[in-house]
């Protein structure tokens, strides 16, 4: 068996954001650099005050895109940790990992209590970064453990049993 004991908190969401948000980085700084030539090639083609204007406009929103999604996800994600109590109160979690399935228990002060037991087709995907696993049970929500907190067996074990578990290509190791 392995088993992990760690808490959802707010460094667990962060962890799973700046790994989303790594992904994206490059598709926003594409974005930008594409608006930018674009506006390079308004000026130096601009016939006349209007299209030099609109060359001005599309550098300046190809300098400042990627700054402000960053910004605005930043935002997003202090609004996120202020509206959830999960995240907000430490919540206990221990996962355990065997041959069967996989067993998950939620605690936090007296208020809250959860207990899931399934087998490997409860997850969505799951992926492998050096410090951490993210394991999806559906497009957009995320069980997140840090590696750092395994108590029983070792995470080339848990990789051994995910590989011959899941389906092929619903197990990914990133090398990050």
């Amino acid at each position: 068996m392995i088993e992990f004991k760690t808490q959802l908190d707010i460094n667990a969401q962060r962890a799973l954001n700046k790994f989303m948000l790594k992904k994206l980085l490059v598709v926003f700084g594409i974005f930008s650099l594409v608006l930018i030539i674009i506006g390079g090639i308004g000026i130096v083609m601009s016939e006349d005050s209007s299209d030099y204007s609109a060359g001005i406009t599309l550098i300046a929103v190809g300098l400042l895109f990627t700054p402000l999604l960053m910004l605005i996800n930043s935002i997003g994600q202090k609004s996120l940790t202020k509206s959830a109590p999960y995240l907000n109160k430490q919540t206990k979690e221990i996962y355990r990992f065997s041959q069967d399935g996989f067993e998950h228990l939620q605690k936090r002060d007296e208020s809250f209590y959860s207990h899931t037991k399934a087998d490997y087709t409860y997850f969505y995907k799951i992926i492998s970064t050096s410090t951490h696993y993210f394991m999806y049970v559906s497009d957009r929500q995320c069980h997140i453990i840090d590696k750092s907190h395994i108590t029983q067996g070792s995470c080339e074990e848990l990789d051994e049993i995910l590989i011959k578990k899941l389906p092929v290509g619903k197990f990914k190791k990133i090398k990050r």
